[in-house]
């Protein structure tokens, strides 16, 4: 337990404490931000990443900027980008600056619980991009690429 380590980006404390506890159950050891600053910050004190969970709108980064950077950091990382904006551009800017998940709020919460439990994590990366909203996890069928 908490060999997987897990970074939680959100800035309603009561998903980010959800996540948490959600993530903990999972086996993950995780450190938990309320804004992109301290996300960085946490994360370069890492030396393994295995899933981060970003919420798209955080003061002083946004989900997107967050992707990109932890993508060069940490290349095998599991990232998912969490919104309440269910807008097919806004995914694809994700797909494109590396996210694996994007995931639709409040929907997603068990089905991502179950998908990582188990080192679901690299299964996730590993069939990358998908979509988690109201229907479930499915394949991101870009109509742009």
């Amino acid at each position: 337990m908490g060999d997987r380590h897990a970074l939680i980006v959100d800035d309603t404390p009561t998903n980010k404490d959800f996540f948490e506890r959600l993530l903990t159950q999972a086996g993950f050891s995780v450190q938990g931000a309320g804004d992109g600053k301290t996300a960085m910050e946490l994360a370069s004190q890492m030396s393994v990443l295995d899933l981060a969970i970003l919420d798209m709108e955080v003061p002083h980064m946004n989900g997107l900027e967050m992707t990109a950077r932890l993508r060069k950091t940490f290349p095998d990382m599991c990232i998912v980008v969490a919104t309440m904006h269910d807008e097919h551009s806004l995914m694809h800017s994700a797909f494109k600056r590396g996210c694996d998940v994007f995931m639709v709020k409040p929907h997603g919460f068990m089905t991502l619980f179950k998908a990582v439990t188990n080192d679901g994590h690299t299964q996730l990366r590993a069939q990358r991009p998908q979509i988690i909203d109201q229907y479930g996890m499915r394949a991101f069928r870009s109509a742009l690429s």
